[in-house]
């Protein structure tokens, strides 16, 4: 899908499960698990759809990664207690597109749970972490790497420093504070809520728009604003942060990106005749 100079192109990075209590919350199983069916052991289908977007801005190629989900570096255990898709499917899935690793010149993370920036490093051959896009600068908060370096103990587990460690030691992790146009066209601003450095990215040109909403609405299914995830640290900010998006898109061409959702990767927003949010499928 093309927005001004800037091609953008859903890729995934493989697809994993969570338990379906905490992705809807409070609210009633009854409720979620007629939208979103759960297994035998509750746990909901997941995906990480990260963005390759690639654009050439004054005579420079610009190959851009949103996000790059669990990555593959993890042990078995990990893998398998996560139900994680496979080794290597973002590296397959980029490659389907002529992109290798080194292609790569930036890296925006929405925020560093492993979920989002697990494939930021990876082990190479002798076992070292390092990069996984070794030519690219990686952008997130100030604030977010802030929470990362302490968590509070509600989030701990889903910061893993061997996701950012290796790239401040590389030289490659910038911080940016609250909204920033990053490249004419691409800019990124707080969502605050999931957590409070939480930043979703936005993608203007050529008339059309798309905001990349990362945790804020992780699925088309939580498209209701207090239809917040037991992960959410602040919920009535998410909640309001939730409704200030939901007012900017609905009713609009905007294309909304929702990460975890592998049915309804994307799609725009409107209001039904009872006031609820509803999602048209786009394809990007």
């Amino acid at each position: 899908m093309q927005f001004g100079s800037w091609d953008v192109q859903i890729v995934s990075g493989g697809g994993f499960s969570l338990d379906g209590g905490a992705m809807f919350g409070t609210v009633p199983k009854v409720v979620w698990s007629k939208i979103y069916p759960a297994d035998a052991e509750n746990l909901i289908a997941m995906t990480t759809n990260c963005l390759l977007v690639r654009g050439e801005v004054e005579g420079k190629q610009h190959v851009i990664l949103v996000d790059n989900g669990n990555g593959d570096k993890e042990s078995d255990d990990f893998m398998a207690r996560f139900k994680c898709e496979g080794r290597g499917v973002l590296d397959a899935n980029l490659l389907k597109h002529g992109v290798r690793p080194e292609d790569i010149t930036l890296c925006i993370l929405s925020h560093l749970h492993f979920d989002h920036a697990g494939g930021s490093t990876r082990l190479d051959p002798s076992g070292q972490l390092v990069p996984s896009f070794p030519k690219a600068r990686y952008v997130v908060q100030a604030r977010d790497l802030e929470d990362a370096k302490a968590p509070h103990l509600r989030v701990k587990a889903s910061y893993l420093p061997q996701n950012w460690e290796p790239l401040e030691a590389a030289g490659l992790l910038d911080t940016v504070e609250g909204a920033l146009e990053l490249l004419p066209g691409i800019s990124v601003r707080l969502a605050p809520g999931h957590i409070e450095g939480l930043q979703n990215i936005v993608i203007e040109g050529g008339g059309r728009k798309l905001i990349y909403l990362a945790d804020l609405i992780p699925t088309a299914r939580h498209i209701q604003p207090a239809w917040c995830m037991g992960y959410d640290l602040d919920v009535v900010s998410c909640v309001n942060e939730r409704q200030k998006v939901l007012g900017e898109v609905a009713g609009t061409d905007t294309v909304c990106v929702f990460e975890h959702d592998p049915q309804i990767p994307a799609g725009t927003v409107s209001r039904d005749p009872k006031g609820r949010y509803v999602v048209a499928p786009v394809l990007v």
